[in-house]
């Protein structure tokens, strides 16, 4: 997995009924935290035990927000890819813009012990 903060900023605290507003992102987003989608966490989503197990269970929440955010940015024309890797000759791709899958989702290769 690729390093990155996760940020979030308090908007709004609401103890009476159990729960506070965010604003959540990465540390790298290509806008302010401030453009960013609201997300309530109810405090029941929370473990209070202690300040680890407290920004474990935050993380935890913000983590998948900030995962579909990245996954929602649009890619700039100058990042589209033209091609895949169908080649070992480096000749063949260049000044090319390839993709390559990130990894997560990719099909398992069959391997023949």
């Amino acid at each position: 997995m690729i390093p990155v903060n996760i940020i979030f900023k308090i908007i709004k605290n609401n103890p009476e009924k159990k729960l506070f507003v965010i604003k959540v992102c990465r540390q790298n987003s290509p806008k302010p935290i401030d453009q960013h989608r609201k997300l309530a966490i109810s405090y029941d989503s929370l473990d209070f035990s202690d300040l680890y197990n407290f920004e474990e269970s935050i993380r935890t929440l913000i983590s998948n927000q900030c995962l579909a955010d990245l996954c929602k940015e649009p890619i700039i024309k100058e990042n589209e890819s033209q091609a895949e890797v169908e080649s070992m000759d480096i000749n063949s791709l260049l000044d090319k813009v390839i993709a390559i899958p990130f990894g997560f989702e990719n099909d398992l290769k069959e391997i023949e012990l």
